[in-house]
């Protein structure tokens, strides 16, 4: 093919599949170093949006009027491993004598524009470990260049062109498109025949792992069969046992294989001389995560529910054994998809090893990909681990309805797999999330008068007012009617408006209560308003966008052992008592000292008696925690809550909770 630099000059790329998770980011990448692009994709989705967003040409559906040029001297066509040759726009380009190349090969063509590239190869955790390097570099403020082939969390993209300098990428062994990159220093994971059904043999695969490895100026590996004796002979290689990663206390939450990813992370980054290894372990402390690796999605009262990416039996055993560290005493419920019937048909005995280790085991029919079926199949699957396993079929909701009766209290809900099986999630998060004897109330009848700019609630946070973003947060945790929310006279149309435009689903919930003219008569109102039978109240400002159902679930837990239990936070700063002039009177020691948040939560007969004697004897409160001390007695439990659940109060806390707001979606 002719110079790349050719196309930059005078020339396009053209990228099918570009909806990716290899393929954006690539196509990112080009764009920013300064190549016309354009792309599309089978169908519409939310990467093509992102896409968009940068000003990009981008097509839903796949014609051969999409190629941005009839020249094919000036066309360099990139194409994903999905892509077929009767693709209309690779069919077309062929036919103009354009430039087709695989993903794999544009990728090696972009890293050989870096002086210095770190390219991550590997049956299994490439895409953790690329990320971890990335992260280290990116903490450190070096800028590098990345490519990773899923959406980490609290990172706007997963890839970009950086400083030019360093280039990160995640290389991919599937269809051997990792030979196309000569990196600086090259880590291997692991090596396992996976994807050899894309090889002439299992050898050729092997031999395609060494050539990587060999074009390498660096290579680290983890020092085990068949990489120890593949990579003799390399003139500069440096193995990791995974027997002797050491266990740093600071990595106690990583669990057993990220703490095997972060040493292989480590050791290309210390061995490269970016950094030293304490500034470089100091930044992987903060490592988010990538999306859809041991990825908690809720935490209810109860149950917790977890995504894994898991498709190979090597790292279904590794998920399990995570799993098992990480959440100790909990009961493990495992729903697994298996990925392609090739991969099933190869491990089938494998896989019925490691589904035997969890608890209970759902197993949803075959991610089929290019196969429709084969001689094996998820009820063989389901057979041959026994105890109990059960296959599952129909659509994501039944499936999801026949999991809930076996579901117990405490369960950890791990759903492991690499294909569609994520669309079981949100029919799962809406059975954990839910507390049976729970009601909610949201005070919204503030004045918001220290806020200046208008009323606080209405003001958007990522498109959205700020209100609506805690009623996302909190309403699935209640059955239909049981959650209330107290606005100021005049106003219930405005919110009602609101939620038909942003969050209709919320009317089908939600009631609505007058405000009183203080905190405690507006909570007072929503209580009436509740039915009979609640048994356990949350009241949570509507100005507390941030607040999670985790952190509402962990203060139930609280209310039901101690009568009420509220979101707070240990208090970081030095507190001073002063007098009326601002004159220091002492110093509070702070090791005791606590701001309070909410929710606060309560048995509702506790709150009302309470409620109750205050309309008699009258009194100001701040918190509906005051309350119930001054009128039950009631020694109310402190929940810790380290997620940021600030309220608007200035308009400068907008901007903070956008920024975590952003830091927590990855947005």
């Amino acid at each position: 093919m002719q110079n790349l630099f050719s196309y930059k000059t005078d020339g396009f790329v053209h990228f099918i599949g570009c909806g990716g998770a290899g393929t954006r980011p690539l196509m990112r990448i080009f764009h920013e170093l300064g190549f016309t692009v354009s792309g599309s994709d089978l169908a519409e989705s939310p990467s093509l949006e992102r896409l968009r967003e940068l000003g990009l040409r981008v097509f839903a559906g796949h014609d051969k009027a999409h190629l941005p040029t009839a020249d094919g001297n000036k066309l360099l066509l990139v194409y994903s491993s999905a892509v077929t040759e009767e693709n209309p726009e690779l069919a077309e380009a062929r036919r103009i004598g354009g430039t087709c190349i695989r993903r794999g090969e544009a990728l090696g063509l972009l890293a050989g524009l870096f002086p210095h590239v770190i390219a991550v190869s590997g049956s299994h955790g490439k895409t953790s470990v690329s990320a971890m390097i990335t992260h280290i570099l990116k903490t450190a403020g070096l800028k590098p260049g990345y490519l990773i082939g899923a959406d980490v969390v609290s990172w706007e993209e997963s890839g970009s062109a950086g400083a030019g300098k360093i280039f990160v990428c995640e290389a991919d062994e599937s269809d051997g498109t990792h030979t196309a990159i000569h990196a600086s220093t090259a880590v291997v994971t692991n090596i396992e025949d996976d994807h050899a059904w894309n090889f002439a043999s299992p050898e050729i695969l092997l031999e395609n792992f060494r050539k990587f490895g060999f074009q390498a100026g660096k290579l680290i590996y983890t020092d085990a069969p068949p990489a120890h004796s593949l990579f003799q002979g390399h003139s500069c290689a440096y193995p990791v046992s995974p027997g002797t990663v050491p266990v740093d206390p600071r990595f106690a939450s990583f669990g057993y294989y990220r703490r095997i990813n972060a040493a292989l992370a480590l050791e290309a980054v210390t061995r490269d001389g970016l950094l030293d290894h304490e500034s470089a372990l100091e930044a992987l402390l903060s490592f988010p995560g990538v999306g859809r690796r041991l990825q908690i999605h809720c935490e209810g009262e109860k149950q917790l529910l977890i995504e894994d990416y898991a498709h190979h039996p090597t790292e279904l055993a590794a998920s399990i054994r995570t799993l098992r560290e990480l959440h100790p005493g909990r009961r493990l419920v495992v729903v697994f998809q298996p990925h392609r019937y090739a991969r099933l048909k190869r491990y089938f005995h494998e896989f019925a090893q490691a589904l035997a280790a969890p608890d209970a085991v759902f197993i949803t029919p075959v991610f089929a990909a290019w196969t429709e079926k084969d001689t094996l199949d998820s009820n063989d699957l389901a057979r041959a681990v026994g105890n109990g396993a059960r296959a599952l079929s129909g659509s994501w909701k039944a499936m999801a309805e026949e999991i809930f009766p076996a579901l117990h209290d405490n369960d950890l809900v791990a759903v492991i797999g690499a294909g569609d099986v994520k669309e079981i999630l949100p029919f799962l998060k809406e059975k954990i999330r839910r507390i049976p004897d729970l009601a909610l109330v949201f005070a919204a009848g503030g004045s918001s008068r220290r806020f200046a700019l208008g009323d606080k609630l209405f003001q958007e946070l990522s498109g959205v007012p700020v209100f609506v973003h805690s009623l996302r947060a909190l309403l699935p945790c209640v059955r239909k009617g049981y959650a209330v929310m107290a606005v100021p006279e005049g106003k219930q149309g405005k919110f009602i408006e609101a939620l038909h435009r942003h969050y209709p689903e919320a009317l089908e919930i939600l009631r609505f209560a007058p405000g009183g003219e203080t905190r405690t008569q507006s909570v007072k109102n929503a209580l009436d308003a509740l039915p009979s039978d609640a048994e356990i109240v949350a009241i949570h400002d509507a100005a507390r966008p941030l607040i999670t159902a985790g952190a509402l679930a962990d203060c139930v837990r609280a209310c039901r052992k101690y009568g009420g239990a509220v979101s707070a936070r240990r208090a970081s700063d030095t507190v001073k008592e002063t007098d009326e002039n601002a004159l220091v009177v002492r110093t509070l020691p702070r090791e005791n000292l606590w701001t309070v948040q909410t929710p606060q939560v309560f048995h509702l007969s506790l709150l009302l008696e309470a409620c109750r004697k205050a309309e008699k004897h009258g009194g100001t409160f701040t918190d509906d925690a005051s309350l119930v001390e001054t009128f039950t007695g009631t020694k109310v439990k402190l929940v810790e809550n380290r997620a940021e659940n600030g309220k608007i109060t200035y308009p400068g806390d907008l901007l903070f909770a956008e920024a975590c707001m952003k830091a927590r979606h990855g947005h």
